[in-house]
């Protein structure tokens, strides 16, 4: 009875506390592997734009800064141009901007419908056998827009993030301070690989 109460209250407290909204802010790291093709070109990351409202505008500029950043180093890492230059050097006549733009960065984590019914049966088995505790929610877009030094549009990417992952305790997002940042690594990654597979050889 004990037992059956303690997790009655847990679930309570969970139901009231559960549903958590967050916005993946990375990092965004070095690319797993290095590209297919190295462009023979240097290329610049302009500074990256947020447009998704439910951010706000203090994080956004936050998050622009860090992103800026970090992507220079990713594309840097990643060998996808010869070199990657910054302000105040210029772009050669075949060089690249790249300008990325994120349009949607949400997450959300609530509980999983099957937890509370499924923990209370079997009187916690549920949790160790790591029956899911939260759905893991994840809408993530953006696009890449590569141009030429006149500011002509060479190659452009738009891509997205979208799916709905279980989480039991001993899953790693389940204590994971940085939610949602491999999505948003996969998105970057989408997005270059798409985006420099477009574009032609100088």
């Amino acid at each position: 009875m004990k037992n059956l109460l303690y997790l009655g209250t847990l679930s309570l407290l969970l139901m009231l506390t559960g549903c958590v909204s967050m916005v993946p802010a990375g990092p965004i790291g070095d690319p797993a592997q290095k590209a297919t093709f190295t462009q023979p070109r240097a290329a610049m990351i302009d500074d990256v734009v947020i447009t998704d409202t439910k951010v706000r505008e203090a994080l956004r500029k936050t998050l622009s800064a860090q992103f800026t950043a970090q992507l220079a180093r990713r594309v840097e890492r990643g060998e996808y141009f010869q070199e990657v230059i910054s302000f105040p050097a210029t772009l050669g006549k075949d060089d690249v901007a790249l300008k990325f733009t994120f349009t949607s960065l949400k997450a959300k984590r609530t509980p999983h419908p099957a937890y509370f019914p499924g923990a209370l049966l079997t009187l916690t088995v549920w949790i160790w056998v790591n029956g899911p505790i939260y759905v893991d929610k994840y809408d993530l877009a953006g696009n890449l827009q590569i141009n030429d030094a006149q500011g002509k549009l060479l190659s452009s990417s738009e891509q997205s993030v979208k799916l709905n992952q279980n989480t039991g305790l001993w899953d790693n997002d389940y204590f994971n301070p940085s939610l949602g940042a491999d999505q948003l690594n996969q998105l970057v990654e989408q997005l270059l690989q798409d985006a420099t597979g477009k574009l032609a050889k100088p």
